[in-house]
């Protein structure tokens, strides 16, 4: 049968779809001629100049053949992880993930343009050519021919049917191969350029031809083939059936068209269109595809359109209906109340206005299954299909005062909570003001309110006060009971537990106590403007599905349960597309409730977009957590490829790291968590950013890993991650700094050892010319004052001899030479002290033992002497000072110490020589130990200056640690200073 389909089909209503398009402005692709889904969930398409992979957000350009030359792609089929690739230049392909592409060249693979491939329940691949039909099996190619039972040269499309039927078009004739059967057979169809082969949900095979227009059914049973045609004013170019059963044709030049039940060719005469008038990217569409999300993929010759059926589906409300405040009666209709413009009632798909001017504030439905709606011209109630007034406002209300909550008690009064007014009660049509909530302002009246079926009414008022009343008894929470989420904006009650939701999260009441919920603290769950609990089909459990600024969410029976049990629970939940942007603004009263669930089971939500609805018993399965995959890595600006272990230089300045995970349906929704071990101590919450950088990373080992989260927070099985290490720059490395470490410190010791070598010449050179210039003037005073004065006296006493004996001048001249003589042994003794004590070491050891024995006597006193080391020759002018400090120190320990023992101690160690004089007398008062030492006495300052000069340390105190116990001097001088040079030293 031919039947001829006019193109002046209707045009398709977009309220039941969701769509998107790319275009090649937008940074999508150019022309799209293939497409195909992997088993990773990514979406490949061929376009004019190369092979893309869409993971929902970015095309990826595939990176050409090794020929370079523009990859045009004509076909495309997914086995597994590989990608088979048919190409318009000739020839079959293959990619696998993170590999070049790589052409097949095994003999008897197909060499022309290759327009479709298909995949049997053997797992061998078929391909469709302008030089005819192959088969790929066990990694061989065999070309199929007439003696298969295929007659034509060349075969334009393949598909395999869920009954494992493999359908073959020719370019003349249509052929079929049941599974298990050797022979292909003839379906007694002739075609012509067969663009795609679809399977309908009844089994029937649907296929268009390119250029003729026409478009083929034919149905396989146990007699033979059935077959029908039917014809298209444009050539469709391809088709699909969606995973609703509904059928897609793609056309060349009339866009897209939608046939809702493809139960024969006849209904291609209803198909509903949609061109680029609608939307479309183009009007030339050259591949459709559905995938396993139940999206429907449209190739255009300008780009990519996605169409996906929209799970929340519009009221037909006025366009003007929004902010709507909802209640829904028993007889499944629909009562809204929008914040501008007249009352509404939805049913059987039909809004009618009704009598209730605008603006409407509040919604509810009481007990009795009646309808309430109130505004500032009054409450009015419903009667039959229309609402009738009830009750103007209570005296003392403004005019145009908002109403904020109602409810209906038992003994039916109307509680109704009227803005900066108060609560009021209408019962035998009087008003009564009941009392406020407390004493704030902000608490004058409740803001939400809830009729329990137990007969408890629920008000919930700003700043976190919740009240329950029934008859003359009053229950309140506040903050100080734990009651943390803010103004209480919305109430629902279910088995004996009262649900309370508000600007900061979720809590309960049971049994007067409260808790909260564990949500994600991630402001999802802020400002939940209703609560509505459905009732499971079995069991007194119930989800409870919440309208947040964010959205629409399911916590569903099973998650609360766990959350009841385990307070620390973190709740799962399912969400349904981020509507929100409800006015929230303290000048402006949000119509409440935004949630209600209808008669029929069905819920309406109210929206910033308008009303919507769900079937909760129709849900689709939840999504599971998508897969992470790290797409690319650059370092300086430079890709680098993960192949092989990656190992950066020292001076590695930034590494960014571009991650994803596909999502064909809500891509933008998507989330992740990624951290790098070895440098961040917890996960980073990236939000919806698919790119890491890293700066200055200190050298060693890291691992990055990220991972994904779907829109409901469920995270992939796996997470994704590689590993790299930073080298370290040998002038870092622990080794080399350790010997530049120890090349510095020897550096600085032999700088120091030159510096005090230097400085000990100097203070040697030094002493050195002073005891010359001491020796100097030694010989001076004897050479000249001193022989001079004995000449004078040997001369005087001739003269004093020439006198007589009794002449009074020779007695005065005798004393005057007495005088003389005196004088004389005086400046000897001084020149004798210029000329230095002791000459070496044998000297001074005798003279310190000598003047200690003396000093003995004296005072009647033990003395002991002691060396140890081996003693070494010192410095003329370091010997003598050394001599007298030690002199001075025995006079000192003999005359004042009143000791009965006094020890002299040499020591001549290697570093330095040590004198001390020790005593165990009385001690020495510490207020002379300082530099002036005793006043008026010279001893001590003599000592200090005298070991100054030569370099040395002079330390007095007592003989024990604790400074007590006698007196103890100790002369330190360094020995490169004290000693005198070996021979040969340098």
């Amino acid at each position: 049968m031919l039947l001829f389909v006019a193109a002046g089909a209707q045009a398709m209503t977009p309220d039941r779809l969701d769509h998107r398009r790319w275009l090649a402005s937008d940074g999508g692709p150019g022309q799209v001629g293939a497409i195909v889904q992997a088993a990773d969930g990514y979406l490949w398409l061929g376009t004019n100049d190369s092979l893309v992979r869409f993971d929902g957000m970015r095309f990826r350009p595939h990176s050409p053949d090794a020929r370079g030359a523009p990859l045009i792609v004509s076909s495309l089929l997914a086995q597994g992880d590989a990608l088979w690739v048919g190409l318009r230049s000739g020839g079959v392909a293959q990619v696998r993930a993170g590999m070049p592409l790589v052409r097949e060249a095994a003999p008897g693979a197909p060499a022309g343009v290759v327009f479709g491939l298909a995949q049997d329940r053997r797992q061998a691949l078929w391909a469709a050519a302008d030089d005819g039909l192959a088969r790929r099996a066990d990694g061989a190619w065999r070309r199929v021919g007439p003696g298969d039972g295929f007659g034509d040269g060349g075969a334009r499309a393949v598909f395999v049917d869920r009954d494992g039927v493999l359908w073959a078009a020719g370019e003349r004739r249509l052929y079929y191969l049941r599974h298990g059967e050797r022979r292909f057979l003839d379906a007694g169809l002739a075609v012509d350029g067969v663009g795609q082969i679809a399977q309908a949900p009844d089994g029937a095979i649907w296929l268009t031809e390119r250029h003729s227009g026409k478009v083929h059914r034919v149905v396989l049973g146990g007699q033979g083939v059935a077959r029908d045609t039917a014809r298209l004013d444009a050539p469709a170019t391809g088709l699909v059936f969606d995973a609703a059963g509904e059928l897609w044709l793609g056309t060349r030049g009339n866009g897209l068209l939608r046939v809702a039940r493809p139960d024969g060719l006849a209904a291609l005469a209803g198909a509903a269109s949609l061109t680029a008038r609608q939307g479309l990217s183009s009007d030339f569409v050259w591949k459709l595809h559905a995938d396993r999300e139940g999206n429907l993929w449209v190739g255009t010759n300008t780009g990519l359109d996605r169409f996906r059926p929209r799970l929340l589906a519009p009221a037909p409300f006025p366009a003007g209906a929004l902010n709507v405040a909802l209640a829904a009666a028993d007889d499944g209709s629909l009562w809204a109340g929008p914040g501008s413009g007249a009352a509404l009632r939805l049913h059987a798909g039909r809004a009618r206005a009704l009598a209730m001017p605008a603006p409407v504030n509040s919604a509810m439905r009481d007990a009795d299954g009646g309808i309430w709606m109130a505004g500032p011209a009054g409450i009015w109630r419903s009667r039959g299909e229309q609402l009738a007034f009830f009750a103007g406002l209570p005296p003392g209300a403004g005019a145009q005062a908002p109403v904020r909550a109602m409810a209906r008690d038992l003994e039916g009064g109307l509680w109704v909570s009227i803005d900066k007014s108060g609560l009021f009660r209408h019962a035998a049509g009087r008003w009564e003001r009941m009392a406020a909530g407390s004493a704030r302002d902000s608490q004058r009246m409740p803001v939400s309110a809830l009729a329990a079926s137990d007969g408890w009414l629920w008000f919930g008022y700003r700043d976190g006060l919740l009240e329950a009343r029934r008859g003359g008894a009053t229950r309140r929470w506040t903050q100080a009971d734990g009651l943390e989420v803010g103004h209480v904006t919305a109430l629902a009650h279910h088995a004996g537990r009262t649900w309370i939701g508000g600007q900061h999260g979720l809590a309960y009441l049971e049994a007067g106590r409260l808790r909260r919920l564990a949500l994600p603290d991630d402001g999802v769950f802020d400002n939940i403007y209703a609560i509505v609990a459905v009732p499971r089909p079995s069991g007194p459990d119930a989800d409870l599905w919440l309208h947040t600024r964010a959205g629409i969410f399911q916590l569903g029976a099973a998650e609360l349960r766990r959350a009841l049990a385990s307070p620390g629970h973190r709740v799962g939940y399912r969400s349904f597309d981020a509507l929100g942007g409800l006015a929230n603004d303290p000048h402006q009263v949000l119509p409440l409730p935004t949630a209600v669930r209808g008669g029929d089971g069905r819920l309406w939500f109210s929206t910033s977009g308008g009303v919507v609805s769900l079937d909760p018993a129709r849900l689709p399965p939840p999504e599971p957590g998508p897969v992470a995959e790290i797409e690319t890595v650059s370092v300086d600006g430079a890709r680098v490829s993960l192949a092989a272990p990656l190992s950066l230089r020292p001076e590695t300045q930034r590494i960014a790291i571009d991650y994803t995970a596909p999502s064909l349906a809500a891509p933008e929704r998507l989330g992740f968590r990624y951290r790098l071990d070895g440098f961040d101590n917890e996960w980073i919450d990236a939000g919806r950013a698919r790119q890491a950088i890293y700066t200055g990373l200190a050298p060693g080992a890291y691992r990055f890993r990220v991972i994904a989260l779907n829109k409901d927070g469920v995270a992939g099985a796996r997470e994704a991650g590689f590993a790299f290490r930073v080298e370290q720059a040998f002038y870092r490395h622990p080794l080399f700094l350790s010997g530049v470490g120890l090349l510095l410190l020897a550096a600085l010791w032999l700088s120091y050892r030159a510096t005090a070598r230097r400085a000990a010449e100097r203070v040697r050179d030094r002493l050195q010319e002073r005891h010359r210039e001491r020796e100097r003037i030694a010989r001076e005073l004897h050479d000249t004052l001193l022989q001079g004065v004995q000449g004078l006296v040997l001369r005087f006493q001739a003269a004093a001899d020439m006198l007589p004996a009794d002449a009074p001048a020779r007695a005065h001249m005798e004393q005057a030479l007495l005088r003389a003589d005196g004088v004389l042994v005086e400046g000897r003794d001084r020149v004798r002290e210029l000329r230095g004590g002791p000459h070496d070491t044998r000297e001074l050891h005798e003279a310190l033992a000598a003047a200690g024995e003396e000093l003995a006597s004296q005072w009647d006193c033990g003395f002991a002497f002691a060396t140890s080391g081996s003693a070494r020759r010192l410095q003329p002018v370091i010997l003598d000072e050394v001599y007298r400090i030690g002199l001075e120190a025995l006079r000192n320990a003999f005359a004042h110490a009143r000791a009965a023992q006094v020890r002299v101690d040499l020591a001549y160690r290697r570093a330095a020589f040590v004198l001390t004089v020790s005593d165990d007398g009385c001690g020495i008062d510490p207020a002379w130990l300082n530099e002036c030492g005793r006043p008026d006495h010279w001893g001590l300052r003599g000592m200090r200056e005298r070991a100054e000069r030569i370099g040395a340390r002079l330390e007095i105190g007592g003989a024990d640690r604790a400074g007590a116990g006698g007196t103890r001097v100790v002369l330190t001088l360094p020995g490169r200073m004290a000693y005198r040079r070996r021979r040969g030293a340098p």
